[in-house]
């Protein structure tokens, strides 16, 4: 159900950007450490907009590396869900700064 909740916000925004324009494709920013499954979003997408401009808007999804700090040398790094140690000093101990999370990037209309 969280994914229900989430598409609907994507839903909302892309139809506030779109102003009376028919939506065609839709990207999105999908983070290395996102819970949220393109299936589930693609399905609830179909769902909820229904009757919309959005309806039968193509949906793209781009993944994007994760932002970190390490707290043993305070860099900042990028993972791609792949590593877990900072490139720098090889401390565990990294504190997530953004990518676990799904984000419209922009969309197309006509």
């Amino acid at each position: 159900m969280h994914e229900y909740h989430i598409t609907q916000n994507l839903l909302d925004a892309a139809l506030k950007k779109a102003k009376a324009r028919r939506i065609v494709n839709v990207n999105l920013l999908i983070g290395a450490f996102s819970e949220e499954r393109e299936e589930s979003i693609q399905f609830y997408w179909r769902d909820l907009a229904k009757g919309t401009r959005g309806e039968n808007a193509r949906l793209h999804f781009e993944h994007i590396a994760a932002d970190m700090k390490c707290f043993g040398c305070g860099g900042a790094l990028s993972l791609d869900g792949q590593g877990s140690m900072c490139k720098y000093c090889q401390n565990d101990q990294l504190q997530l700064v953004s990518g676990e999370d799904i984000k419209l990037e922009s969309i197309e209309v006509e």
